[in-house]
């Protein structure tokens, strides 16, 4: 084994170590801020109440966003499609705990059971440390959720296409786009999605009077990238083969098992 070799075997677990120290800093740092702004879980609570404000007017877009050009203001215009209410309106019942609970429980299982080679541990690290990623999960951002879409999508393929719910991100909700389970979830959020009927004509003429930017989810993209790293960087044997809509042209095990020796003996 040479010195590189050694390095490059070495090197990862201390980085990701150093990395985990930072990011965990950054989170007592930022979260002290947020809480002297009593804003601990501010985008939660403005989600549930956009949902009970639906769920008791049938309303779901601020009327000047329907009424002409406007100036986009966070946490006063919608701009989700109709179909995001599918995720927030459960949680005018459900315990607050859970809107994080499940993102980021689904977030970090799919990583681990993935088990990304050692070099990519400090690439998952560092989307960690990215300071937007951790005030999104204090303040209970939907981000959160996509990345639980793509970390499902990494998985099993379908779940991906619930990204959509966010159509600013929709590169995302391509992964697994080869696969049929893919097309048959996609289809059936479609069928779920019919039944918001004219709000769609809402949806299209809020985002259409709007100044909202194509690059404004830009600084979001950092915190979807674990699982995406995890699933191109995975050791496990059932990933390893690189599935289909991941598109790289490795070998899949079946045909590595029927190589000659002379070929498999390679490095």
């Amino acid at each position: 084994m040479t010195t590189r070799d050694r390095l490059a075997r070495a090197l990862p677990v201390p980085v990701t170590i150093a990395l985990t120290i930072v990011a965990v800093a950054e989170f007592a740092f930022l979260y002290q801020n947020i809480v002297s702004q009593d804003a601990i879980g501010l985008d939660y609570r403005w989600f549930v109440g956009v949902a009970q404000h639906w769920l008791d007017t049938g309303d779901l877009y601020v009327p000047r966003q329907l009424a002409g050009p406007y100036e986009v203001e966070t946490l006063i215009d919608v701009l989700y499609p109709p179909n995001a209410l599918l995720l927030f309106v459960p949680f005018t019942v459900l315990p607050a705990v859970l809107w994080w609970l499940i993102p980021l429980g689904l977030l970090g299982f799919s990583v681990a059971y993935l088990r990304p080679a050692r070099w990519a541990w400090p690439l998952i690290a560092l989307c960690f440390v990215w300071p937007w990623t951790i005030s999104q999960v204090i303040y209970g951002n939907t981000n959160m959720w996509i990345a639980a879409f793509v970390a499902g999508g990494a998985l099993v393929a379908s779940p991906s296409v619930l990204v959509l719910l966010k159509p600013s991100l929709l590169p995302f909700a391509l992964i697994g786009v080869g696969r049929r389970s893919w097309w048959v979830a996609l289809a059936a959020l479609i069928l779920v999605s019919l039944p918001f009927g004219s709000l769609w004509i809402d949806y299209l003429t809020a985002m259409r009077n709007s100044d909202v930017s194509a690059w404004r989810s830009l600084f979001t993209v950092p915190n979807l990238l674990p699982p995406v790293i995890a699933l191109l960087a995975s050791t496990h044997p059932a990933y390893s083969r690189r599935p289909r809509y991941i598109r790289i042209p490795f070998p899949r095990q079946s045909q590595m098992s029927t190589t000659s020796p002379e070929s498999s003996s390679e490095p």
